[in-house]
């Protein structure tokens, strides 16, 4: 049997479906399991045991060739999917359940294409067989386990199978040895910074935190982030009284999975990376505010959410128009209170 296993993007949310990877391996033991991802998610599923093949879809090389090369493009889109229908999958499971991923599944050229019944975007015109979900709230991970139901596949346990390469495992003590961490202290990492405007706390109150837990925890403490957020991170940094480090654009996402494996605690808001440290068993902190943890929180009961007491939480908007005012109702006593009661488990 041959399996194509569906979900492109984001980082947060390709974490959220590897277990359907493995519950899928233990189910179909003998199958050839395919993953299709994009670029900016593919090092999540690169070696993971679990997956046979991995598949590139380049969606943002097209978009960006597509302005000055309809013609070429699409001549490249269609070599693609032909060369994918080679393949001949037996099944196209599609937990993502948007337009690209259902259109995905559609030119696959699968026998049976699954997705859920509510899936948006239109991508439910796609599959030949949908799978409904429950009415209540559930977080993503159970979600996307539900979809994997459409195939048979039930899962004992929740698994990520995030696995770095000797070579990845290398560059990461050298990344450490260089900050000349001392591995005798509490390693804690924070990750200040997100996609969404509306989701960031005050870098003054990062600032705050970041000072406390040197002085107060003695821990060796380290901001991560992508290049983008290294600026910010300095800014933050220019506010402390004691020194962090800033690994904020210095690792790809495998190399920032073993920093966190290293790590001792993870502190952040609703981000790709905050699900990564969960996927490598690192208790988590989360700020939340415009979202909801009941569905996208840190998945597992060895984390903590802290959340904003604002009315207007959970609004889902990219960009606040109240001035942030759910995040900034979490105090910095509030985020080093829950500290401890992690600490104090350690």
């Amino acid at each position: 049997m041959k399996i194509l296993l569906i979900r492109l993007s984001a980082i947060g949310d390709v974490i959220h479906a590897l277990p359907v990877a493995r519950a899928t391996r233990e189910r179909y033991p003998e199958a050839e399991i395919t993953w299709i991802v994009e670029d900016k998610a593919k090092d999540l599923v690169i070696g993971n045991p679990n997956i046979d093949n991995i598949i590139i879809l380049p969606k943002e090389e097209w978009k960006k060739e597509f302005k000055t090369k309809k013609w070429a493009t699409l001549k490249k889109a269609r070599s693609f999917f032909k060369e994918l229908q080679k393949k001949e999958f037996d099944i196209a499971l599609d937990v993502h359940g948007l337009f690209k991923s259902g259109l995905t599944a559609y030119l696959s050229g699968a026998k049976k294409k699954i997705g859920p019944a509510k899936g948006r975007e239109g991508s439910t015109l796609f599959y030949d067989h949908k799978v409904e979900l429950p009415t209540e709230e559930i977080h993503q991970i159970d979600r996307n386990l539900q979809i994997a139901k459409g195939v048979d596949v039930k899962a004992e346990t929740v698994s990520f199978d995030i696995t770095l390469s000797e070579e990845e495992r290398k560059k990461v003590d050298q990344l450490l040895k260089g900050l000349a961490i001392n591995d005798s202290k509490l390693l804690i990492t924070i990750n200040p910074y997100t996609s969404w405007s509306s989701k960031n706390w005050l870098n003054q109150r990062w600032a705050k935190v970041a000072d406390k837990l040197i002085k107060d925890f003695n821990c060796e403490l380290i901001f991560t982030g992508s290049p983008a957020d290294r600026a910010g991170v300095d800014e933050i940094i220019d506010l402390m009284e004691e020194d962090p480090y800033n690994l904020a654009g210095r690792t790809n996402l495998k190399e920032l999975a073993g920093v966190y494996d290293r790590a001792d605690l993870f502190i952040g808001c609703d981000t790709g990376p905050m699900h990564l440290a969960v996927a490598m068993a690192t208790p988590v902190i989360a700020l939340f505010g415009p979202t909801n943890p009941l569905t996208h929180g840190p998945y597992g009961d060895n984390n903590i959410v802290v959340k904003g007491t604002e009315e207007c939480r959970c609004c889902w908007k990219r960009v606040c128009k109240h001035n942030n005012e759910c995040m900034k109702s979490i105090s910095v006593d509030d985020l080093i209170d829950n500290v401890e009661l992690i600490i104090d488990n350690l």
